[in-house]
């Protein structure tokens, strides 16, 4: 089945959780400045098999579908060049890895869909405007082409802070025939970074790219907030609002500045976080779940479990 089926097809659709805050404060593995835990495909291979079975192996045991990314959201044209890995093809590596742990899988591999991770130039946590939208989509292009040419079933623009570059991400993304979903840095006032309201950034996008992507989501923010957002007087009522379809919590309800570099990884409870999360699921559609910086194979496991109870699906024994 494909993607697309997939997911206007699925009650419940499971996503990763965090990657680069386990990998340092697990296994003390400083990341390649650059190109941040990408480069690790090279130097700790074992460690990203790791976690990316703990979160295959989850949805397996539940039967759901799952998107995982490629761990290249700091990839880039510049970023390459400028780390230790400047004479490797870090996208057709990674997606190789990737595809070959997921035809591990045996029959549960066509429920695994790999997505080809981009992020913004600069700060995901600042709403700074580094680019216009053709100077990103310039920028982009080179990278979700590249992406685009090996086996992959979707991209992925993760906490995408402000609407110029995320328009030309999304117009980069268009280009290359795959579904793609765009993912935004909000504030729990209901605007991107850069104060752009969500449902604003929705339509200026879905009025720009051709094909439009298949859904947006938030990351990188806690439910609660995420929900408040919802709620805002710029955004409730909207119908581009019922293009916002997933979300990859924070387990922390700090604010993007305060998460910014925060020496203290901030954990809500799991429980909490996940009951408002079936609040996303329950009141405004949301199908696409999984975790953000805070989270690990505990709270994924965690939130299968409740997402197959609220959605009365059978768990596979």
């Amino acid at each position: 089945m494909s993607f697309e089926a997939v997911f206007k097809e699925s009650k419940v659709i499971l996503t990763e959780g965090a990657f680069v805050e386990r990998i340092k404060a697990e296994f003390g593995i400083k990341t390649d400045p650059h190109v941040n835990h990408a480069g690790l495909i090279y130097s700790h291979p074992q460690v990203l098999e790791l976690l990316y079975r703990q979160y295959l192996d989850i949805g397996k045991k539940y039967m759901l579908p799952i998107l995982v990314m490629t761990p290249t959201r700091k990839v880039n044209a510049v970023s390459v060049g400028k780390s230790a890995y400047s004479d490797k093809d870090i996208s057709a590596d990674t997606v190789a890895s990737l595809n070959k742990i997921k035809q591990s899988y045996g029959d549960y591999a066509e429920q695994i869909f790999l997505g080809g991770l981009m992020g913004c130039r600069g700060d995901a946590y600042s709403g700074e405007k580094v680019m216009d939208v053709e100077e990103a989509y310039g920028f982009h292009r080179k990278q979700a082409l590249a992406l685009s040419m090996h086996n992959i079933d979707f991209l992925f623009a993760g906490i995408m802070p402000e609407i110029n570059e995320a328009t030309g991400m999304a117009l980069a993304m268009a280009e290359t025939d795959l579904p793609y979903i765009i993912s935004f840095m909000v504030r729990k006032s209901g605007n991107l970074l850069d104060g752009t309201s969500i449902a604003d950034a929705i339509e200026r996008i879905d009025a720009k790219a051709n094909p439009k992507p298949v859904c947006y989501m938030a990351n990188c923010i806690h439910p609660s907030n995420l929900l408040q957002a919802l709620l805002s007087d710029q955004n409730t009522g909207r119908a581009a609002m019922g293009r916002l379809r997933g979300i990859q919590s924070n387990a922390s309800m700090l604010s993007p500045e305060e998460l910014n570099n925060c020496p203290v990884l901030h954990q809500d409870d799991f429980s909490h976080i996940i009951d408002e999360m079936m609040v996303l699921h329950d009141q405004h559609a949301f199908n696409v779940f999984g975790g953000c910086c805070g989270t690990n194979d505990r709270f994924l496991e965690s939130l299968a479990q409740k997402l197959m109870k609220t959605s009365n699906m059978e768990i596979n024994k």
